[in-house]
């Protein structure tokens, strides 16, 4: 179960990758993870910070495939703890200050820019996100290509923004056919491995299909019309369709 909820949590923040389960990574890191885990549900909140201080600055130079844990698992629990533990709350924010300021002044730093998301959108400020990139944008077209990714791209279209779609994604159907279905369609299969939760871990998919959906007829109906959003509606209740004749 506890995988599962790790596989959520990395499938809701966009980090997640089926070659890299959590039961794959570097004994060390994976230790250090259920460590951290437990003295933060023990109440040990100082020891639960060291921890995760080590994972965020040492993780992925143990093992690469743990990148996307640091931003889907190990940043929402230290957010959680600086809810509850003011050092916490304060290195949080240290970290996040730091991490928007280099992403600003160096495009190319995508550690930074995926720090600084991330963080930004663990605190509910997806619209300071947007107004940076925005902001950097017109004063420097295409400055942030080289770190622009899917999660960028999910928090552009969920905030409906015109330039940064204009400048990184296109026609909005187009990409959620070529990017977002493969990839979607990858997930849910990968459910079978889930033994006891393959049920959920679908549900689960199904749900994030129809949120990413959601987003991307909204901003399609916003700036280009009833037919762009309708593509992307036909596109989702096919796959939806193709998973319960699965099913049957």
């Amino acid at each position: 179960m506890k995988q599962l909820l790790i596989s959520t949590a990395l499938l809701v923040s966009g980090t997640f990758c089926f070659s890299s389960h959590a039961s794959n990574l570097d004994p060390e890191l994976q230790t250090k993870l259920d460590d951290t885990f437990y003295l933060y549900d023990s109440g040990h909140y100082q020891e639960t910070l060291d921890n995760v201080h080590w994972l965020v600055k040492k993780g992925v130079a143990v093992d690469y495939d743990f990148y996307g844990y640091r931003l889907g698992v190990v940043l929402p629990l230290w957010r959680n703890l600086a809810q509850d533990f003011e050092p916490a709350r304060i290195s949080f924010n240290q970290l996040l200050e730091s991490s928007v300021q280099k992403a600003v002044n160096s495009p190319q730093n995508c550690a930074a820019f995926d720090d600084a998301r991330s963080m930004l959108r663990l605190q509910h400020r997806v619209t300071d996100i947007i107004a940076t990139l925005e902001e950097k944008e017109a004063a420097h077209p295409q400055v942030w290509s080289r770190c622009w990714d899917d999660t960028a791209t999910l928090d552009a279209v969920e905030q409906t923004s015109k330039p940064l779609i204009d400048a990184y994604i296109g026609d909005l159907s187009d990409h959620f056919a070529a990017h977002y279905i493969p990839n979607i369609e990858q997930y849910y299969n990968q459910c079978s491995t889930e033994g006891d939760y393959r049920e959920a871990c679908q549900d689960g998919v199904k749900e994030y299909l129809t949120s990413v959906s959601n987003a991307f007829r909204h901003a399609a109906m916003t700036h280009y019309g009833l037919n762009e959003a309708g593509q992307v509606g036909g596109l989702t209740l096919s796959l939806l369709l193709k998973w319960q004749e699965q099913n049957n």
